[in-house]
This record gives structure tokens, C-alpha cells and sequence, in this order.
């Protein structure tokens, strides 16, 4: 389904609005900003932010229908707070400047790793695709994936296609270097419980290593952590995941692919 763009315009229900804003409505603000951010780290919003002259605020949305877009504005906590109303309008964005917010990335990043090995025996041209196509990962990965070998092109693999846009897999993760045949790079995000850790990326580097004929070995590494307890959490959850992906690659390697109806 072709995506669709709608112009929002937030408008302010009292007169002064927001030079005197009164410590709820920065509460309420608060939530709204939040509320738009997550949006925005789903590619739901595309942009957004205030208007001085009239004091608006702009938003565009692309979502898939007119019932989608009001679908969001009314649950924005603004609007349901009484704080803004809200007009909106279709348009099409013909042109616009990709710019990667500051925040895509952990702030501050340590050291660690996570590294795992496998030897298959395979071809490397198979083992190549296997990971750097679509069809081929979801040989192993999930049954519903998009990869496209290009320099930011999509690595994105969907577990679960009846949730929510923005919480169906590694959505919006891009492929961010490779060497063919020989390696792979590309972000990864966390899964929908760890909440709005989910939209900072970390990096996955693969290698790919002929060690004899008919036998390659794939060197797995997970780098880029942001450091405090809750990236421990998520080190922790990966270095377990990773091992039953691999698991499973070299199970497809062998036995075929995956049969994700089982």
C-alpha cells in the first residue's frame, strides 16, 4: 500500500497560548513531545515542531489512510488534553532532506562484544546470500524480511507482521557497509519491551571466511553498546539471541530452510 502525507496543524485552545503555559500544560507538552518522537523513530512523523508566527505547531505525518493519521492525532496528548485542537489536510511531500537525529546512536558507547563463530559447510557464494538477500534470510531469520545490498539500504526483518508499524522487527535498520564475499555490516535496534530503547541503533559486523573447500566460517560481531544497566540488559538478551539465530542459520545450511509453520 502506497504510503500517504497529511499536514497537521495544532492549534492552541486559550488565548496566550503558549507564552504563558502553566506548569500542567508543560507536563502535558512533555508527553507530547514524547509521543511524537516514538512516532517519529517509526517514520510515522516525518517531521514536526512549533510555528512562531501564527504560534502553531506543524506536523506531517505518512501513514497508510486519512483514518490512520486521525487515529494518531486522536490519541496525541496534547489533543486529548484539551491543550491543542487539530486541522489536517493531504498533501505530498516532493522533496525532503534525510537527516539521522543525534539520538539513532548511543551517546556514549564501551567496548564490549558480542562474538560468535560458526563453520558450514557451504559455498561462500551461498552463505553470502544467505544473510545479504531477502530470500535469504528468511531461510533462517524469519519468514518475512527486506534486504536490499545497497549502502543504507534496508536490513530489516519482521517477526511479527500483525503488530503495530515501527514494532514488527528490525524495522528502519540499514545496511551501513559490505565487502562481497567477504563482509557485512548493519544496525540493529532492540525488540518492542525494552520501550524507547528501541529506537537507538547499535551494529552488527559479519565476516565471511573460506577455511577450506566447501567450508566457510562466519565471524559474528554485535558492537556499539551504550553503557548503564539497561544496555546490560539488552547485551545480555542478544548475546543469547544471536546464539539461536546462528543456530538456526547452520541448520538451514544443512537441512534446508527453516519451516516457520512448525
Amino acid at each position: 500500500m502506497k504510503k500517504q502525507q497529511y499536514f497537521v496543524r495544532l492549534i492552541g485552545t486559550r488565548p496566550g497560548w503558549p507564552e504563558n503555559m502553566t506548569a500542567d500544560e508543560e507536563r502535558i507538552m512533555s508527553e507530547h513531545f514524547a509521543y511524537l518522537k516514538d512516532l517519529t523513530a517509526q517514520k510515522r512523523v516525518l517531521m514536526a515542531g512549533p510555528v512562531e508566527r501564527p504560534p502553531i505547531g506543524l506536523i506531517i505525518l505518512e501513514v497508510d489512510s486519512e483514518d490512520d493519521a486521525h487515529a494518531i492525532m486522536n490519541h496525541e496528548p496534547s489533543v486529548v488534553q484539551g491543550v491543542h485542537t487539530y486541522e489536517m489536510s493531504p498533501m505530498r511531500v516532493s522533496l525532503m532532506a534525510e537527516k539521522a537525529p543525534e539520538s539513532r546512536y548511543p551517546k556514549e558507547t564501551d567496548r564490549r562484544r558480542i562474538h560468535k563463530e560458526v563453520v558450514v559447510e557451504a559455498s561462500l557464494d551461498d552463505v553470502w546470500e544467505s544473510w545479504t538477500t531477502t530470500a535469504g534470510v528468511k531461510t533462517f531469520f524469519s519468514p518475512e524480511a527486506s534486504v536490499e545490498l545497497l549502502l543504507g539500504g534496508p536490513f530489516e526483518i519482521y517477526f511479527d507482521r500483525s503488530a503495530p508499524e515501527g514494532s514488527r522487527g528490525s524495522e528502519d535498520c540499514r545496511i551501513l557497509s559490505f565487502l562481497p564475499g567477504r563482509m557485512l555490516s548493519f544496525e540493529w535496534n532492540t525488540p518492542p519491551h525494552f520501550g524507547r530503547m528501541r529506537q537507538v541503533k547499535t551494529c552488527v559486523v559479519i565476516f565471511f571466511e573460506p577455511v577450506e573447500p566447501g567450508r566457510v566460517k562466519v565471524s559474528f560481531n554485535h558492537v556499539g553498546w551504550g553503557t548503564g544497566d539497561r544496555w546490560n540488559e539488552v547485551y545480555d538478551y542478544f548475546d543469547k539471541a544471536w546464539t539461536n539465530v546462528l543456530a538456526n542459520f547452520e541448520k538451514s545450511i544443512t537441512d534446508g530452510p527453516l519451516n516457520w509453520e512448525e
